[in-house]
């Protein structure tokens, strides 16, 4: 992640991307591996990724996770890669309230060793990026679906970026709730947090992670997909569809990959898996 040199190595606000959202990194989540809810708060940090420039890039990030275990910094985050759309590298970071962000901004600041190497590695890292845009959203829980996931566990991470017409909030909730009921009743098969944008990009918009443990989840959509609109019969098909059109301006539909060399994961997602967040150097063969 490239910082500017007075910023801290935390505000760099991950952004993001797709569904339901997880449990994911900060005190905002308690230090154990399982199912967890979102976090109230998420930062979300977009970069973009030069042509030709994904191996440094990774590179330049592994370094970040270096540094930031060395010294011992607890604002923790998950990496992803774009499997599709724009060459973009996004970071995601969960805070369990403002004050909690705050804390976290100014953690490294009061390591001044820490904070040299860290504006070191954003000098570096900005040679392979030809733009940066962060955003901060806060939970809507009652626009999410799903039990809670075990992020650790998760491959995969479908965003959904809702860009609402001025003016068209209440009404695009309303078509939201009305979905939701259908997946309720359908049963659907898949999780996802909604999160409203505060601050960093176009108000208002709507950011829908859902995370998922394989490409394979996707197979499935076509069945759970009909009978969602079956639930929603023709009338409710109709409702929800004047709805969307009548209160967004536009969606945007991204895929990401889930990515150990960008992340700096918390504890518990580690846990959940630490062949995949931590695997061992290979052997050195032997002579």
């Amino acid at each position: 992640m490239n910082l500017p040199p007075f910023s801290s190595r935390l505000s760099r606000l991950a952004l993001l991307v797709a569904p339901a959202l997880l449990a994911l990194a900060g005190t905002a989540l308690q230090a154990q591996s399982g199912p967890l809810p979102p976090p109230p708060l998420m930062m979300f940090y977009r970069e973009e990724v030069k042509p030709g420039h994904g191996a440094a890039h990774a590179a330049s990030e592994s370094a970040w996770g270096r540094v930031l275990a060395k010294g011992k910094s607890t604002d923790y985050y998950m990496g992803m890669s774009s499997l599709t759309g724009p060459s973009e590298a996004w970071f995601i970071m969960g805070y369990s309230s403002y004050a909690d962000w705050e804390a976290k901004q100014t953690e490294a600041d009061k390591n001044p060793a820490l904070r040299k190497e860290i504006d070191a590695i954003s000098l570096k890292d900005g040679d392979h990026l030809s733009g940066t845009r962060s955003f901060l959203g806060t939970l809507r829980k009652d626009l999410s679906y799903g039990p809670p996931v075990e992020i650790g566990k998760m491959r995969y991470m479908r965003v959904r970026t809702f860009r609402i017409k001025q003016g068209m909030g209440v009404a695009f909730e309303e078509g939201v709730k009305m979905a939701l009921a259908a997946y309720e009743k359908s049963h659907f098969p898949a999780s996802f947090a909604f999160y409203e944008v505060e601050a960093g990009t176009w108000s208002p918009t709507f950011v829908v992670l859902r995370p998922m443990k394989s490409l394979a989840d996707m197979d499935a959509m076509d069945t759970a997909n009909k009978a969602f609109q079956d639930a929603l019969g023709e009338e409710g098909r109709k409702a929800m569809q004047k709805a969307f059109t009548d209160t967004v301006n536009g969606v945007e539909n991204q895929l990401f990959a889930f990515s150990p060399k960008l992340s700096y994961p918390a504890p518990f997602v580690v846990a959940s898996d630490p062949a995949f967040w931590a695997p061992k150097p290979p052997k050195e063969p032997a002579k």
